[in-house]
C-alpha cells in the first residue's frame, strides 16, 4: 500500500475505525485514532494495541484495507 493512501486513511475526519489485512494473514482493527501512529512519511504503520504492546507493521507488507 502506498504512504499516501495510508496517510488519507489515518487522518481522515471525522476518525472511521478501520482494519489492515497483512500478507503473512494478520490482521489490525484501529478502533480510534489513539490505535494508531506513523512516522510523517508514512513507511511504516504503529498499531497500539492492549496494554503496553504495540506493533509495527510496514506498509509495503499491507495486502488489503477493511473500511465498514
Amino acid at each position: 500500500m502506498k504512504a499516501k493512501e495510508l496517510k488519507k486513511l489515518i487522518e481522515r475526519e471525522p476518525f472511521r475505525p478501520f482494519g489492515l489485512r497483512l500478507n503473512n494473514g494478520t490482521t489490525y482493527t484501529f478502533n480510534e485514532p489513539r490505535d494508531v501512529g506513523a512516522p510523517r512519511d508514512y513507511h511504516v504503520i504503529i498499531y497500539f494495541g492492549e496494554k503496553d504492546a504495540w506493533e509495527m507493521i510496514d506498509a509495503d507488507s499491507i495486502a488489503e484495507v477493511i473500511t465498514a
